[in-house]
This record gives structure tokens, sequence and C-alpha cells, in this order.
């Protein structure tokens, strides 16, 4: 896969973002309001990029199916909305990466499952907005990752063939998104990836296990 990419799509949680002290302290402080002993933060980690579903599950073991999730889920949102950026920073490397895009004249973009009212304050405080001003979230589609519809909309904004677009994530649900709008996907191995299934089940195109050897790649492809 040594085609030129004309644009790059990012996941944020996981992929540009070290969210998971943040969204791990605001599971921690719902658990100690709900009297439930908390789980080890590194098997809290590996739940990130499933979002709320997946941290509740990880230590209650619901599902939104249970009469208690979405107020469970209400009270997490909540929470963390007043710990936002706390804690949370850019993976080692981000800043380097992105700043050689830019002298690349590579536009960049955000595809994140995270909601609006959490994804821009986050994006601000990190000072991380894309040049190209263009941040995809579940308020901008019918319905988020694994469906297409968000990359397909970033596609249209950035005015960039699908084939010629690399989207990057620590996520199966990035790389169902990503192949079904036909991108190229990358896996990004420094993200929260855990005791995931085998990666080769998510169909990627590429897998990265660092920053160094992504910016290495797309410099070798231009």
């Amino acid at each position: 896969m040594n085609r030129s990419p004309r644009a790059i799509l990012f996941d944020l949680d996981g992929t540009l973002v070290d969210s998971a002290p943040d969204l791990a302290g605001t599971l921690f402080e719902l658990l100690a309001e709900l009297g439930v002993p908390a789980p080890a933060y590194e098997a809290c980690r590996a739940h990130v990029s499933q979002g709320v579903r997946g941290l509740l599950g990880c230590a209650l073991g619901i599902t939104p199916e249970d009469s208690d999730y979405e107020a469970l889920r209400a009270r997490f949102l909540q929470i963390y909305a007043t710990r936002l950026a706390q804690e949370s920073e850019l993976f080692p490397g981000v800043r380097e990466v992105l700043e050689q895009l830019d002298e690349w004249t590579l536009p960049w973009a955000v595809a994140t499952n995270k909601p609006a009212r959490f994804t821009s304050p986050l994006l601000a405080e990190l000072d991380l907005m894309p040049p190209s001003g263009i941040v995809m979230t579940p308020d901008d589609v019918d319905k988020g990752k694994p469906d297409p519809a968000m990359v397909k909309l970033a596609l249209a904004q950035l005015g960039v063939a699908a084939e010629t677009c690399w989207f990057i994530g620590d996520a199966h649900q990035d790389m169902i998104a990503g192949n079904q709008a036909g991108v190229v996907t990358a896996i990004a191995g420094w993200g929260y990836i855990g005791d995931q299934e085998p990666l080769e089940d998510w169909q990627a195109d590429l897998q990265f296990s660092d920053l160094d050897e992504l910016l290495a790649r797309i410099s070798a492809a231009r």
C-alpha cells in the first residue's frame, strides 16, 4: 500500500489524544458514588475506544439493553463534563506529526464518536483544531462509527477521493467504517488496542506501532 495520500483522517481518543486518564477517572468517580469497587486502570484503558458503553460494561457488566444503563450513562457524562481535559494530553509525537503534515500541505481531519459538546472544548484546550477545520462527530451524521457516514462526509468536505485518504484509528469500529467508505485504513498501534480480537480480523490496510513509523510511511509514499 504505497499510494500517496492526499489527506489523513484521524480518530481522536486513543489515536491523537490520550484521554484515558479523564475517562477512567470519570468512571472511578461514578463507581465511588455507587459504592462499587473500581477495576484496575489498565483494564479500563483498554475499553476507552468503546466510549461510555465500553467503560460501563467493563466496570459493571451492563449493556445498553439494561434498564439502568441510560441513567448511568447520563451521570457518567455529567461527571465527564467537569474533568474533560484535566489529565488528557496528546500522545507523545502527535504534535510533531501534525506539524509535518502541515509543512507538506497535506490536509488532516478528525472523525470521532465523541459528541461535539465534548470534542470541541477538548480540541480547543489541547490546541488541536485541524487547519482544515473538519471535525466529524456523531452530531453531524445519523449514525456514528462503525457506520461509514462520518468518513464519507469527511471525504466530501476534504474534497478527496476515498482511495487517496488514509484513516487512522485504534478501534475495530474505525476499520469497519473506513473499509466501508473505501479509504485506506490504518491501525494506530500506540492506542487503546488492549487484548482485543486478533488485529488481522480488522482487515486494515496498514498497521503502525508508533507515530514515527506512521510519519516515515507517509513520507515514503509521497
